[in-house]
């Protein structure tokens, strides 16, 4: 079981309080720079960072999926690791060439609605070190599972970022540009570091390996792995893009804000799967390369209910406080997005049991099929997107529903594709599929906390941190009490559960 082993179940509450520390530092810059920004700025660099994310899905072509699992797989050589570091350098400069040099300014101010293109060529710069050069160097130490020192330097870059924005703010040189580049230097600071460190894992790289990484070789190996992915890029680095140049387009940058902050506020519930996901990928690879099904299985039922349990706690929890979230964080310049908050707190739910299922199939490196049915998914919620997105006044009219439209595609769309992934993983492996378990869960925390807050809301109006108070205690004592009765939902037994609750316990009784 996945978290039964002793050195997974560490690496994953090292990497989990990482997380944590981190997410809340920065959820608090995002935060922080919604407000100093204003909905319309921050719906500028939010919508450049968003693109540029999108156009390095197509420019990686899955190869950093791929390298993550050829070195979980078993030790590389030196050799190995440096190759696929010059891919990076060329996908860099191949990144530059065509943003810079080979698109005209008019179609580069179509694409970017009118931003220079200084500030477009700093934020792909900005996107490439802090999304690719930082997250390979985190796929190299996760694979060597050396956990702490990476989750520490994650942590301390966090510290520095919010410290050069709040800088930047107090000597009113907050601007986009100045954001752009703050990122590059630190995250280009730390990847070198990184590097640095990297050197003495080399060398306990196994010399048998050596003689299988010739170029040849490791071309043939990545271009086996990768060759599905080619179509599945294209596609879904446009969906990502086209999704949110139809919301910058049509509805402005104001929407565009509302959207990446209710995005940023969904992304609290998604903590504990991006805590596990790397750990989950590497056992499945190893296991699988090991041909071994029964503890395959294990892993991959174990973790999916899990997560799925702890997401729906967490987004259940959030939900009915949409409206009091906004007013806190953000302030009446955000009162809009309150609808496309509420929604947005449904989507990792579903999207939790999406990241396990995508990284299940990059593990035992069965792509085809993913790649055939994630295709037909992103080119549906395309024409989705455009239908929810564009104004009434266009030939062919859509409902223009603004960041509440893209949201609820998000939702929709999410909870459709991840059933129709799971009953093929499910039939594929003739394990039995618990759809029941999704109907329990979300009973019992979205729907069950939203009577328990329209009831204190009702009865009790008073001062609202007293009602969310009281609302989370009573949310979360009745969940906890009936996972301890019932706790088969989240695939434990009693033994299982009354020891993690002993372990809880201690931390209240201990002098």
């Amino acid at each position: 079981m996945l978290l039964k082993n002793t050195s997974i179940q560490n690496r994953f509450l090292i990497t989990f309080f990482a997380n944590f520390i981190r997410s809340a530092i920065s959820f608090a810059t995002g935060m922080l720079l919604a407000r100093w920004l204003g909905p319309d700025d921050y719906g500028r660099m939010a919508f450049l960072l968003a693109s540029f994310l999108a156009f390095k899905q197509f420019i990686d072509l899955s190869s950093s999926s791929a390298f993550f699992t050829f070195i979980s797989e078993k030790q590389r050589s030196k050799k190995f690791i440096t190759y696929f570091w010059y891919w990076v350098l060329i996908q860099f400069f191949l990144s530059i060439s065509i943003v810079y040099i080979i698109l005209p300014d008019n179609i580069l101010s179509l694409l970017w609605k009118d931003e220079s293109k200084n500030i477009v060529l700093l934020a792909l710069i900005a996107t490439f070190m802090q999304n690719s050069v930082w997250q390979i160097a985190n796929q190299i130490a996760e694979a060597q599972r050396e956990t702490y020192k990476i989750q520490v330097t994650s942590v301390l870059l966090s510290v520095v970022h919010i410290s050069v924005i709040t800088l930047l703010w107090l000597s009113n040189h907050l601007a986009l540009y100045a954001i752009f580049i703050a990122i590059i230097i630190e995250w280009s600071i730390a990847s070198f570091i990184a590097s640095r460190w990297y050197k003495p894992f080399s060398e306990t790289f196994s010399e048998n390996n050596d003689h299988e990484d010739n170029i040849s070789n490791i071309f043939s190996k990545y271009w086996i792995y990768c060759l599905p992915f080619i179509p599945y890029a294209f596609v879904s680095s446009a969906h990502d893009f086209i999704d949110r140049w139809m919301l910058q387009h049509w509805s402005g940058p104001s929407e565009q804000a509302y959207f990446s902050v209710a995005q940023q506020f969904s992304i609290i519930s998604l903590l504990a799967t991006t805590s596990i996901l790397k750990i989950f990928w590497k056992e499945i690879a190893e296991a699988n390369n090991r041909n071994n099904a029964k503890k395959i299985k294990e892993i991959y039922q174990k973790t999916t209910k899990m997560l799925f349990f702890v997401v729906a706690f967490i987004s259940g929890l959030t939900i009915p406080w949409s409206n009091e979230v906004i007013a806190l964080f953000l302030g009446p310049e955000y009162k809009n997005a309150t609808i496309t908050l509420m929604i947005m707190f449904l989507y990792p739910i579903h999207q939790s049991i999406g990241q396990i299922i995508s990284s299940y199939f990059y593990a035992i490196k069965k792509i085809k099929v993913y790649v055939y049915l994630t295709i037909c998914f992103l080119t549906i919620n395309i024409i989705v997107s455009y239908f929810l997105l564009a104004p009434q006044n266009l030939i062919i009219p859509g409902l223009g529903l603004g960041s509440q439209g893209l949201a609820l595609k998000m939702v929709m769309t999410q909870f459709i594709s991840v059933n129709i992934m799971s009953i093929y993983i499910a039939k594929i492996n003739q394990w039995k599929f618990e759809w029941k378990n999704q109907l329990y869960m979300i009973s019992i925390t979205v729907i069950f906390n939203l009577i328990i807050v329209t009831a204190i809301k009702y009865f009790l109006p008073y001062d609202k941190i007293y009602q969310i108070i009281l609302g989370t205690f009573i949310y979360t004592l009745s969940i906890s009490i009936l996972i301890k009765k019932y706790p088969e939902l989240i695939d434990l037994t009693k033994e299982e559960i009354d020891h993690y609750y002993g372990k809880f316990s201690k931390l209240f009784t201990s002098k």
